[in-house]
């Protein structure tokens, strides 16, 4: 089945690229700047470097370092590590915005949360969609 775009003859958008920011304005960050498999994301303050540059293509990824946002081991459970991971296409690297502006885990059902509100290093885990403070995110473009 044709995509949307492809049937209507549209090219698909641009990917925009820039901060997630949440909680207190701080940004969404790959922790030490490491592209590496497994690397924790946490909240920092904005600071414009590729740590925080995310892309969104449009395919329901977030991507930093060319890497997707990822529920550590495609767990369902409630404190589940949200981390940077190599791109595979599986449920647990999509997300879907909401338009209360919580960021809802297309595998677990669960919402990105960071532990501990807008404190600076909070960590990134997925917990139950309350729409709190600490479940709200704004996305590049």
């Amino acid at each position: 089945m044709a995509k949307a775009a492809e049937v209507q003859g549209a090219l698909p958008a641009p990917a925009a690229t820039g901060p997630v920011t949440g909680s207190g304005g701080r940004c969404v960050d790959v922790t030490g700047g490491s592209s590496a498999d497994g690397t924790a994301l946490q909240l920092h303050p904005c600071n414009g470097t590729p740590a925080q540059a995310w892309t969104v293509p449009g395919d329901g990824t977030l991507r930093a370092y060319g890497k997707c946002m990822d529920v550590r081991g495609g767990a369902v459970a409630d404190g589940t590590v949200v981390q940077l991971y190599q791109c595979n296409g599986t449920p647990a690297q999509a997300w879907t915005p909401l338009p209360d502006r919580t960021l809802r885990n297309v595998k677990s059902g669960r919402c990105l949360h960071a532990e501990g509100g807008s404190a600076d290093g909070a960590k990134l885990l997925i917990r139950a969609c309350t729409a709190g403070a600490e479940q709200q995110w704004k996305l590049p473009g």
